[in-house]
């Protein structure tokens, strides 16, 4: 089955996900609590985050859409984001690279 990244916020995540990509949490500019992509999420991590104040959670997860339905989905989010960009002057660098990156989070 194929799987997708998700971003939660920590009040949605339980036990048993899967982090789709490393969780740090800092506090000041200082990192005090970091997990790897790949860590099962145990009661434990939850209440070190918990305790952490952490917000949100990069999880991996089954993706139940056929191949079909992903690749409507990325149309429609594609022509979503050409419409909020459509006044935008993708010829300057910044524009154009806040485009690629959107659109890039987008087709996760």
């Amino acid at each position: 089955m194929n799987k997708r990244l998700r971003y939660l916020p920590f009040s949605d995540v339980v036990e048993g996900m899967e982090l789709g990509a490393p969780l740090t949490i800092a506090e000041h500019g200082v990192t005090n609590f970091t997990l790897p992509a790949g860590q099962v999420l145990t009661d434990t991590n939850l209440r070190q985050i918990a305790m952490r104040h952490g917000e949100f959670v990069c999880v991996l997860e089954d993706d139940p859409r056929s191949d079909a339905e992903r690749a409507a989905d990325r149309l429609a989010s594609e022509a979503r984001l050409a419409k909020i960009f459509a006044d935008a002057d993708l010829s300057r660098p910044a524009l154009a690279g806040l485009y690629a990156a959107v659109l890039a989070y987008r087709s996760l």
